[in-house]
């Protein structure tokens, strides 16, 4: 066969269906291939597998004919992209090095020493800390069955609190609050407390559309929702999260925004996701509340129990067994977990959810766990 003819066998093959049989291909070469792994990492959030070939090309592709020069500090492209979706106007977003610098930087504009930030506990450990840093003090309250208990967040603030921080869906226990019980929540509050709402997994959650507590930005001036490119678009190396606030924010959204902005093979790996990643991110979506469901159908007849999830992991208790003898017996049949403790729980462990074969994996060993038992 010549070269001519070598290509032209491809000339009636539609591109789209091309495509889908190479993720096919590669989706069965991944299956086997973790078959074959020793161990199994399911101890982190972000998102296993590298982003569309595609989103790394625009990166390269701006590093070399923009590096020599500075990027845009605004992000005004991403701005522009995200405000199109979000229904809300670029001024009313800010882009920064991940959400949990924008955080952060919150923290240190609305906190002076003495003052206190609100959050449930067991959550992200980033939130005491960021307190502490800015030299406030961090209150928890215990989640009530993994779930945020919004009268008693409500009656912990107090004329010291400045912040209420939520994340939303929780990382670890994975619980989801609607927009209807965070609008109360945040109606309730204090004029002087503001309500940052984390929103680092809600591409993953099930219970209503992706901007229903975002939209609450429309009403409060006293609300601040933030995303991240770090979960489900699987480009948290790059570094890259954004805030979105009410058109009364605009002085706390200047106030946190990176000084210089957001690096140019950043923006550019964005931009691309933004415009052309939805049916990848759809995927990855189905992909994690089919595994979810499975495991969920699994658990009452397992050993171990957890509060409903509605994020892309799940939080993990077994009768009669420290967070630490849990995480040890995953690790003997090749799983690794996060340990409870530095999260929050020391009975628990958090398990990621990736494909079918990580959680064949997963329910095998808790599996042998009742068997040992």
């Amino acid at each position: 066969m010549g070269l001519l003819d070598y290509y032209r066998q491809f000339e009636d093959i539609d591109q789209e269906e091309w495509n889908r049989g190479l993720r096919e291909r590669r989706a069965r070469e991944k299956a086997l291939a973790l078959q074959r792994v020793v161990q199994v990492d399911l101890s982190s959030t972000e998102w296993p597998d590298m982003p569309n070939s595609e989103v790394i090309n625009a990166a390269i592709a701006r590093a070399r004919g923009w590096v020599n020069g500075y990027p845009d500090r605004h992000a005004a492209t991403i701005r522009s992209q995200l405000a199109e979706r979000h229904g809300v106007a670029a001024e009313q977003i800010v882009v920064g090095n991940g959400a949990a610098e924008l955080l952060q930087a919150a923290a240190f504009a609305l906190l002076t020493p003495g003052e206190e930030l609100v959050t449930p506990w067991p959550s992200y450990p980033l939130y005491p800390l960021m307190a502490s840093r800015a030299g406030a003090r961090p209150v928890a309250v215990d989640l009530a069955s993994g779930r945020a208990d919004t009268r008693a967040l409500f009656d912990a603030v107090g004329e010291r609190t400045r912040v209420l921080v939520l994340c939303n869906p929780n990382d670890p226990t994975g619980a989801y609050l609607p927009a209807d019980e965070v609008r109360r929540l945040a109606r309730a509050l204090p004029e002087h407390v503001h309500l940052l709402v984390d929103e680092a997994y809600v591409q993953f959650q099930e219970v209503e559309p992706e901007d229903s507590v975002l939209r609450l930005v429309d009403e409060l001036d006293h609300v601040m929702v933030f995303r991240t490119f770090s979960k489900v678009y699987g480009i948290s190396g790059l570094r890259c999260g954004y805030a979105v606030g009410s058109r009364g924010a605009t002085r706390l959204l200047d106030a946190i925004a990176p000084a210089l902005g957001v690096n140019a093979l950043t923006q550019a790996a964005v931009e691309y996701a933004l415009r052309f990643g939805e049916d990848e991110i759809a995927r990855r979506r189905e992909l994690v509340v089919e595994q979810r469901r499975r495991i969920e159908r699994a658990l009452p007849d397992l050993p171990v129990d957890a509060p409903e999830s509605q994020a892309n992991f799940v939080w993990l208790h077994g009768t009669g067994l420290t967070g630490a003898q849990l995480a040890g017996h995953f690790q003997n049949e090749g799983v690794t977990v996060a340990p409870g403790g530095p999260l929050g729980a020391d009975d628990h462990v958090r398990a990621s959810i990736r494909g079918a074969v990580a959680t064949d994996r997963l329910l095998s060993a808790l599996q042998k766990l009742g068997t040992r038992n």
